[in-house]
């Protein structure tokens, strides 16, 4: 049988209610989720959240599996359409998504775990070749690095594909 991958919208936050009722229905569904690191109350805290907020996937056969439950289904709004048409999603991205994923759907959001004090190497940019320290993470693609200039340590921003661990 060919199953197709289908994106289905879900109510604000309830993409877990929605993927677990899902699966008590015999869908095979796929809800891909990150790990973060948030402050919260004043402290760092490690978090799950959804990769795609208020979306998940959903595996359907387009002959042989009825897709009118999915709309009543506890916090599912429905499936996407373009019009009459609920595309499809290519199965390389899926797949791709479900090699980076541990048995849970969560996705590490680097390879390289840093730690406060570590040092790295810049390797692309205006200070590649430099040794520093990473000092945090300051968003999603960016990290601040200590870096000895002048015999004094200064701050610099960098995007986190730029540097390497040493």
């Amino acid at each position: 049988m060919a199953f197709e991958w289908r994106v289905v919208y879900c109510k604000p936050r309830q993409e877990a209610r929605a993927q677990l009722h899902l699966s008590n229905q015999n869908y095979r569904v796929f809800l891909p989720q990150v790990r973060l690191r948030k402050r919260l109350r004043g402290r760092d805290r490690i978090c799950i959240e959804p990769m795609f907020p208020r979306y998940l996937f959903v595996s359907l056969h387009a002959q042989h599996q009825s897709w009118a439950p999915i709309r009543s289904t506890r916090g599912v709004v429905g499936l996407v359409r373009i019009g009459d048409v609920a595309p499809t999603v290519p199965n390389e991205l899926i797949d791709q998504l479900l090699s980076f994923s541990d048995d849970h759907g969560v996705i590490e959001t680097s390879r390289q775990q840093l730690r406060a004090r570590q040092p790295v190497e810049i390797t692309a940019g205006p200070f590649a070749g430099y040794r520093g320290l990473f000092e945090c993470r300051t968003g999603r693609q960016r990290a601040m690095i200590l870096l000895e200039v002048l015999s004094r340590q200064q701050r610099i921003e960098v995007p986190m594909d730029a540097m390497r661990c040493v």
